[in-house]
């Protein structure tokens, strides 16, 4: 029992030193970088000082939820979610950024999860940049700081030094060389996606068509990813070659955009081979995709998902009702529960203010289907609607069994 507590007490400890960390860093830099770079001044005289700009902006979104698996038991939610964008231009070379989203939910699914408040709070960065504010049954608010970075910008070169979106990804749906940031395609909501805590470096080369970025980060765990990624264009192909350090693995990766009569063809394949740890296993993901936009203003796209690590059979999960947490942790390693995965979005502007769509996504052998419509519909410039439809199936005792439901209404301004 006292090394219960003992252990309880040191947990408590290194929060609270983790919290302390994190204000420390947005106090120095909201009380010690921004007022430097507003102070500060070109020293030649000669060369024309860079006009120092303050940007301003963000959204507003209202979402109502309505989740079910049967209609005997229907949940009904509300998502108030704030975005606040601010970026300072001290001068052409350098360049600070703060964003952060704050959200209100309140509804029958926040009341009927335990400690709801605590569970979204959790920040897999470095730093503990994710408060829920207002944590009650019922009702929970929640502020997020998902990026908080400078940009130091050369002729040829760059460096981003803080909370920042790596994105190395090039397909739509599934990007296996998105090593610093996997983010969940179900999870519409999140537009930006998370960041990570990561120092990037870019260097452009004389040819103007080829770069190379070198990026280093590290989690709430102290584990990290180190990895280089060199892109260059060749017979009209943009090509990237990625390798690195993925947590445990070594990594190595590549990807590609091109065009096919006309279609484009995108793809991604990393493998990861794991360094003296025998928990960790070796994985191979690949991801290829086509694309066609019709003279008809219709538009279509197809995917396809190989993972080593995915489930190739059948999956009972009886009377648990855990539904979906049955498949675990979305990693670059395991990007989906199946082997095997496909997926067909179609897309249509009825008008220049409407515009349909559905998609859908089946997982070969466990027999895991996923079907969305949406409809969007722009009120005016900065305002839009969006109705949401998601559902997913698995099959079970030889039928596909409902495991849930959800139906979406969002209006969204813009400013």
């Amino acid at each position: 029992m006292a090394k219960s507590k003992a252990m309880k007490s040191m947990f408590l400890k290194n929060e609270i030193r983790i919290k302390f960390k994190s204000l420390t860093l947005i106090s120095f830099w909201i009380f010690g970088v921004f007022p430097y770079l507003s102070n500060a001044q070109n020293a030649d005289s000669t060369e024309a000082v860079t006009e120092k700009k303050f940007h301003v902006g963000g959204y507003l979104k209202n979402m109502e939820t309505i989740s079910f698996q049967n209609l005997n038991q229907v949940f009904l939610d509300n998502l108030v979610h704030n975005r606040l964008n601010f970026k300072f231009q001290a001068s052409d070379k350098v360049v600070a950024v703060l964003e952060m989203r704050n959200r209100l939910m309140f509804g029958n699914q926040v009341n009927s999860t335990p400690n709801y408040g605590d569970v979204i709070e959790k920040d897999n960065g470095f730093l503990d940049m994710n408060w829920s504010v207002l944590n009650k049954p019922g009702m929970v608010f929640n502020t997020t700081i998902d990026r908080l970075y400078l940009d130091f910008l050369g002729k040829k070169k760059e460096l981003r030094i803080g909370r920042q979106r790596i994105n190395w990804g090039i397909t739509m749906a599934w990007n296996p060389n998105d090593w610093f940031n996997t983010y969940n395609y179900f999870d519409f909501d999140y537009e930006e996606r998370p960041g990570s805590d990561a120092i990037r470096a870019r260097m452009y080369f004389k040819d103007g068509m080829s770069s190379l970025d070198v990026a280093a980060n590290v989690n709430s765990a102290h584990q990290n990813v180190t990895a280089a990624m060199y892109k260059f264009n060749k017979s009209g192909y943009d090509f990237q070659i990625l390798a690195g350090k993925y947590f445990k693995d070594l990594a190595l990766g590549t990807g590609w955009a091109g065009n096919i009569g006309g279609a484009g063809f995108k793809g991604e394949l990393s493998y990861f081979y794991p360094i003296n740890d025998q928990f960790s296993k070796k994985a191979f993901v690949g991801t290829s995709s086509l694309d066609y936009s019709f003279k008809n203003s219709l538009y279509l796209s197809g995917a396809w998902l190989y993972s080593s690590l995915g489930i190739n059979q059948k999956l009972d999960l009886g009377d648990s009702g855990i539904g979906l947490n049955a498949f675990g942790t979305l990693t670059a390693k395991s990007l989906f529960p199946s082997k095997n995965t496909s997926m067909l979005v179609g897309s249509y502007p009825v008008s220049p203010l409407l515009n349909i769509s559905l998609a859908g996504i089946y997982g070969y052998g466990i027999n895991l289907a996923f079907i969305s419509p949406s409809i969007s519909y722009s009120l005016k410039e900065n305002v839009d609607l969006y109705l949401i439809g998601q559902s997913f199936f698995l099959q079970q005792q030889d039928k596909l069994k409902n495991l849930s439901n959800g139906a979406y209404f969002r209006i969204k301004w813009s400013f």
